[in-house]
């Protein structure tokens, strides 16, 4: 059994010196991070910005039409090369050959919402974005799942120092820290209430996060699963409502603000080259399934996803269906959470198992996987093997490996051999814990 965990007073938390020499190391790792995001120009926002650029100045080019992408890759290189003073613009524009287009309309309508119109503006504003955003959501999962403020910090600090998929979005401005954040959010909502037209906005948040990059569809498939498994047909009729009016709402503002009813055809055609095998092992795809298989089709790539969804719901299942009563945990709201929080964490995981297209950054959604198997737990034998391998060792080592500078200074060897061990030893295990999490009953502490 799991215990509940005594939080202490910020009067006490800030008498202890530990506690201030971590907050110390913290900001200074926040701020050394920062620093980090002006040495590089953000080629991937880059494409995201000029895209959302070009629509918003009604340049009326159908950006997911090739002849388009090349005119707007010259036309912003020349604007790049005409501006005085915009070393990072000129740097991408300079760097991408041909902007390709492969973010889904919606993805670009809020990219279009944050920008001034001026890139390194937007730049820096969405890199202080990422920046909070991850910050606040290890915080946050952590305070949820019952760590104390040092702890949450012990968590954090390595994050912010030395964790290679938060420097990899950082080089090149990608939204998986906007991901995070968002599932932060249908985390923390999960928490304050898991019924009504709470659930309902749950659900519909969640389909946004689908339609904004679509590779998180694991996370509703298991939402939705959950409740079908649970057998509370009236949560999973508010979920899965929640989700359809998260999706209509994503393609309808997109589509208006593209001025276009096919703009999300188009893209679904475009986007079809990249999803059957993707780009293999070219410029730093660190996806498992290519490890495997170096021609995985889409349809491959989705059954692998269905098959290993349905592995955790029926997991999930066996362990409950000794219970008869379906109401039976009905009540127990903290374990709900757990098992709704671990069910999301599980489709950031199963997503990154079988994807052709995983760039380093993407393993920045293993962290709440690493939060929820490091969260404090208690147990009448602490010395038991199994819980101490799977919620401290594996999570352990899953996350020291994904450290990079810190740890491959020390063992040594080319870059990309550690990056393909150290991202394929750290998902496999963070899988394994889920697994085994589900087939042991998810519980609170």
């Amino acid at each position: 059994m799991q215990g509940s965990v005594t939080m202490p007073q910020p009067g006490e938390y800030f008498k202890n010196p530990l506690g201030l020499i971590l907050a110390s190391l913290v900001s200074l790792s926040l701020l050394g991070a920062w620093q980090y995001t002006r040495d590089y120009p953000g080629i991937d926002y880059y494409v995201t910005w000029v895209a959302s650029d070009a629509v918003s100045n009604d340049t009326r080019h159908d950006i997911y039409e090739e002849t388009s992408q090349y005119r707007l890759t010259f036309e912003y290189r020349k604007k790049a090369r005409d501006l005085v003073d915009a070393p990072q613009q000129l740097q991408a524009a300079n760097y991408i050959e041909k902007l390709d287009f492969t973010a889904t309309p919606f993805l670009y309508w809020v990219t279009g919402l944050l920008a001034t119109g001026s890139y390194a503006t937007d730049l820096a504003i969405w890199q202080a974005l990422t920046l909070l955003l991850v910050t606040t959501s290890i915080l946050v999962i952590c305070r949820l799942l019952g760590y104390s403020p040092i702890n949450s910090m012990v968590v954090l600090l390595p994050v912010l120092a030395w964790f290679m998929p938060l420097y990899s979005n950082l080089r090149v401005a990608n939204v998986n820290g906007i991901q995070l954040g968002l599932i932060t959010l249908i985390v923390y909502l999960l928490k304050r209430r898991a019924e009504g037209f709470s659930l309902f906005i749950t659900g519909l948040l969640t389909g946004m996060l689908v339609m904004y990059k679509p590779n998180l569809a694991p996370v509703g498939l298991l939402f939705a699963g959950v409740w079908v498994v649970r057998q509370h047909y009236l949560k999973l009729s508010l979920a899965v409502s929640g989700m359809a009016a998260g999706a209509f709402v994503s393609v309808l503002v997109s589509s208006v603000w593209l001025g276009s009813t096919t703009a999300w055809l188009n893209w679904f055609s475009y986007i079809r080259q990249y999803m059957d095998g993707g780009p293999g092992e070219r410029g730093g795809n660190y996806a498992i399934i290519t490890q495997l298989s170096s021609d995985a089709s889409s349809l491959t790539q989705l059954a692998a996803a269905v098959i290993l969804c349905l592995l955790c719901l029926v997991l999930f299942w066996w362990e409950r269906r000794g219970d008869g009563d379906p109401d039976l945990h009905k009540n127990n709201e903290d374990r709900e959470f757990i098992e709704n929080t671990t069910f999301i964490a599980m489709g950031c995981i199963i997503m990154i198992l079988t994807s052709s297209m995983v760039w380093l950054h993407y393993y920045l959604l293993t962290l709440p996987m690493i939060i929820i198997a490091l969260r404090p737990y208690s147990d009448s034998d602490p010395m038991k093997a199994l819980p101490v391998l799977m919620l401290r060792v594996l999570p352990t080592v899953a996350l020291v490996l994904l450290l990079e500078s810190a740890l491959r200074d020390i063992i040594g060897g080319e870059a990309r051999t550690y990056r393909v061990l150290a991202t394929t030893t750290s998902t496999i295990s963070l899988f394994v814990i889920g697994v085994w999490l589900f087939w042991r009953g998810v519980r609170q502490g």
